[in-house]
Order: C-alpha cells, then sequence, then structure tokens
C-alpha cells in the first residue's frame, strides 16, 4: 500500500525539497500540506505519515502525541547541528527524528522505513463541552453542576476554558494560581498535565482560566492541547465560554451542550448560534425556566428546532449558592442528574 504522507508548511527549504520530490515519486502519495494545527486530525483518516518541522510553533509535544494516537506518524525535521530541537522532538516521541540536510529522497526512504501504526485510536475519555449565545446564561454553573455529577460516578476534570470571562475560580473560591496558561506551558514542554496544576475541590480536579491582566490572551490551539492531554487520564468537562470561541473544542466534543435563558431574548440568541452551529448534534438546557414552564418549553422547540434535555428552574437560592462558592445547588444537581453523556 501506498503511505499517505502530510507535511506541516514551513519556510525552510527542507520542506518544499520534500514535497517537490514526493510528487515526482510514486513511492509516497502527498495528501496535505497543513497549514493550521487542526488541518491534521480532521483528515487523519487519509494520513498515515506526517511530517514536521521543529520550527513550527504550534508543534508543541501536545500536539504531536495527539496525532500519535489518532494512528499517525510522526516525523520530525530539526536544523542540522540544533541538538536542543532534536531532544525536544525525541521528548515528544516522535516515530523519527531527522537533520534538515538531509536530501529528500533519504527523507522519503526513512518514512518508507517506519513501520505501520497498528490500530488507530483517539483519547478513551469523553470530552463534555458547555457552550452558549452570549449574554450569560448560566454556562459556569451548569458546567460545576454537570462536572459534579460525572464525579460521583467516576473521577473528572473541569477545565475552565472561558478566555474571555473565566470564572471558576471566583464562583469556588480557590486562588486563581495554577491556571490555564501555566497548563499551557507544561503541557507544550511535556505533554502531559501534572496532578499539581489541578486543584481539588469536594470530588472534582478544577483547571481554572486564566485572568492575568497585561499579559495577552491564550490562543485556542495550546488550550485545545492541555484539554487533549487531560483527557487521557479522566473524562473532561470544559466550560467553553460563549459561542463561537471554543469551536474548536466543541467540534471534538463527545457531547456538546448548549446553555440558553428561558427568556424571548435568551431564546432568540441561542437560535442564532444553533444556525452557525458546528460539532456532533447540540444537547439543549434551559436555565432559569420561570412559572410558565410549558410555554418556554413550546417556544424552545420553535425557536431551536431542539427537545431540551433539561430544564432548569430560576430559583435565587441558585444565585445565593453560587455567591458562597461550594458545591451546586441541590435543586440544580436534582435537574441535570438525567444530563447522561
Amino acid at each position: 500500500m501506498t503511505l499517505r504522507v502530510a507535511t506541516v508548511l514551513s519556510a525552510r527549504e527542507w520542506e518544499s525539497r520534500l514535497v517537490a520530490t514526493a510528487r515526482a515519486s510514486a513511492a509516497v502519495r502527498l495528501v496535505l500540506r497543513a497549514f493550521l494545527p487542526d488541518e491534521v486530525l480532521d483528515r487523519s483518516h487519509e494520513v498515515d505519515v506526517v511530517v514536521v518541522g521543529s520550527e513550527t510553533p504550534w508543534a508543541s509535544a501536545a500536539r504531536l502525541g495527539a496525532w500519535m494516537r489518532a494512528g499517525i506518524r510522526v516525523v520530525g525535521v530539526h536544523p542540522v547541528g540544533d541538538r536542543p530541537a532534536a531532544d525536544r522532538l525525541a521528548a515528544a516521541g516522535v516515530d523519527l527524528v531527522l537533520p534538515d540536510d538531509l536530501p529528500a529522497e533519504a527523507i522519503l526512504r526513512e518514512i518508507r522505513l517506519i513501520e505501520p501504526a497498528a490500530e488507530r485510536s483517539q483519547p478513551t475519555h469523553a470530552l463534555v463541552v458547555i457552550t452558549g449565545a452570549a449574554g450569560a446564561p448560566g454556562r459556569t454553573e451548569i458546567s460545576l453542576t454537570l462536572a459534579w455529577i460525572a464525579s460521583g460516578r467516576a473521577r473528572c476534570t473541569l477545565v475552565d476554558a472561558d478566555l474571555a470571562a473565566p470564572s471558576l475560580a471566583v464562583r469556588l473560591g480557590i486562588p486563581p494560581r495554577p491556571d490555564l496558561a501555566d497548563a499551557v506551558d507544561h503541557v507544550h514542554e511535556s505533554g502531559s498535565l501534572p496532578e499539581g496544576l489541578l486543584h481539588p475541590v469536594g470530588r472534582l480536579r478544577i483547571l481554572t482560566g486564566s485572568h492575568r491582566p497585561g499579559e495577552p490572551p491564550l490562543r485556542p490551539e495550546p488550550v485545545f492541547d492541555v484539554i487533549d492531554a487531560a483527557r487521557t487520564a479522566a473524562p473532561v468537562v470544559v466550560d467553553a465560554g460563549a459561542w463561537p470561541q471554543g469551536g474548536e473544542i466543541v467540534k471534538s466534543a463527545t457531547t456538546a451542550i448548549v446553555v440558553a435563558e428561558a427568556s424571548p431574548t435568551g431564546l432568540v440568541r441561542a437560535a442564532a448560534m444553533l444556525a452557525e452551529w458546528a460539532g456532533p448534534p447540540p444537547r439543549l438546557v434551559l436555565n432559569r425556566v420561570g412559572s410558565h414552564a410549558a410555554e418556554a418549553l413550546i417556544a424552545a422547540r420553535r425557536w431551536t428546532g431542539l427537545e431540551p434535555v433539561a430544564l432548569v428552574a430560576f430559583r435565587r437560592n441558585v444565585m445565593r449558592t453560587s455567591r458562597r462558592g461550594g458545591r451546586p445547588d441541590g435543586h440544580m444537581l436534582k435537574s441535570l442528574q438525567r444530563v447522561a453523556w
């Protein structure tokens, strides 16, 4: 079988030489020149080997690990004589590390000698992503409650990936550090997420969002790497913030939950958001349902086209509980108990 090869676009000469040689050769089939991080995984079913240079800034240990878990062999190319770059590729566990002064024909020969992956596998644990339209429909409280319920069944990690307005640390009264930015740094270097970066709260393990005034906001790609690393150890629940932020995380979810406030404005916002939806079939949670629950249910069906999986009544005690910190309100726990994945 002809090997299907992808390269990651690079300004260095090795990549263009390799592409030209691959196109002129019948030994391998060039299927992709990736520019964005998610392109390789999006087409993982078409790729056997990906060749990436150590100069690629987003090719972290976690990203390379994700490709390998998807059954793709990885060849790392580093500037000749750059020992630290070679060591970083080797530490990431790539299948083959080569200097960039090798002739393209020699690189192709080495690629053909790589043993094919035995089988393709994805992270074994669930990824549950909570999102919703802008306007504070209650994503954080719903995320916390769902993660709390899941942690009663098995180990679970809750990640605050709301890059615009992270609030879990404030909600739970836990220290702001270590946070998501610390996790990004560690995962970029090692490909793993150590327990020391997670805050234990009751039976939950929480990775708080990053709020560092004066520093640039985190980019979505390395945050996705952190979530992917967390999934190797336990199911992960993610507060992805307001749509369309976190769209790439939503696409990779095993379960995607959309939170909508049960008000005319909330339902219109949810309908507009769902018109742009890209990801697994969404499950709708109606939050802050008032005394006219039947009317709210009919309006939700009409405007969103979805049958809500849970209705959470509006209760002032929920707000009081969230201000005090600690475990979610008992009413919310009961309302969301059947939202399974």
